[in-house]
């Protein structure tokens, strides 16, 4: 073998063996490629997995903060809730009125009544329902008188909750004034109750107030002049359609509390 024939087998040895190192390091590389590969893989799916496992708990939490929160609730408001199709997730809102109109004499009170009995056969039993009227007493009299003419029923959201009512007049600096009331003053009451206020178009003369889950709702609901609806804070669904107008009967309502109202009438 002469000089040159061996450098050329040199130099094909020195290219096979680069051929085969070559191959070895793009093989490792190519493996180490797939090993990232497979570990970014694997990563993914245990930030999936993380990410689904918060959710749930996310979701678990959420639920049993609902349910607590749901446990609050009057259980009449859910009923009624339910029956109308009105959500209960709104933190907004805190209490229903069901307006039965106005009475200024015994037909208008037996239809008011009858809205009333009405309501009851549907969801409450009229004779367990508290009752909040702006009543007056004539001293020289010696008799009582309602000084309003519009019924409500206020069903707060929570079961703690406690409605009161305020009288209200109105002062020559045209803003209104709570005052003294010994029918109402410090009386309150959870769940229901039926509350007559306003004999005015001019302005109300009773101020709600529903007290619980650590806030104060104050508002006086009556009728627009403009278009004779209800006017009510946003906090307060208008919940007329609880009444099934189509069983409405005049002649149906309760006689005790007919009678029980009907004495303080003629007597402005």
């Amino acid at each position: 073998m002469n000089k040159k024939q061996f450098m050329i087998l040199i130099i094909c040895v020195l290219l096979i063996a680069l051929a085969v190192v070559s191959f070895v390091y793009i093989r490792q590389t190519n493996l180490l490629i797939e090993e990232a590969r497979r570990i970014k893989y694997l990563e993914d799916q245990l930030r999936e997995t993380e990410r689904e496992k918060n959710e749930i708990e996310e979701a678990k939490r959420k639920d049993e903060k609902d349910d607590e929160e749901s446990k609050k609730y009057s259980d009449l408001y859910v009923a009624m809730a339910d029956k109308l199709g009105i959500s209960l997730k709104s933190d907004r809102k805190k209490a229903m009125v069901v307006p039965l109109g106005s009475a200024y004499d015994e037909e208008t009170l037996k239809e008011v009544l009858s809205k009333l009995k009405l309501w009851s056969s549907e969801y409450y039993d009229v004779n367990d329902i508290n009752k909040l009227l702006v009543l007056a007493k004539d001293e020289e009299a010696n008799n009582t008188y309602l000084m309003a003419q519009e019924f409500y029923i206020v069903i707060p959201k929570y079961r703690a909750a406690k409605v009161s009512l305020k009288e209200l007049e109105l002062l020559d600096t045209g803003k209104l004034s709570p005052v003294k009331n010994d029918f109402l003053d410090g009386k309150s009451f959870t769940g229901p109750v039926l509350i007559c206020q306003n004999i005015s178009d001019i302005a109300p003369n009773g101020e709600i107030s529903i007290t619980g889950e650590d806030r104060e709702l104050k508002f006086s609901p009556f009728v627009s002049l403009k278009d004779g609806e209800l006017i009510l804070p946003d906090e307060v669904y208008n919940v007329y359609g609880a009444l099934d107008m189509k069983k409405y009967d005049k002649n149906n309502y309760d006689k005790d509390l007919f009678n029980e109202i009907k004495a303080y009438f003629y007597n402005y």
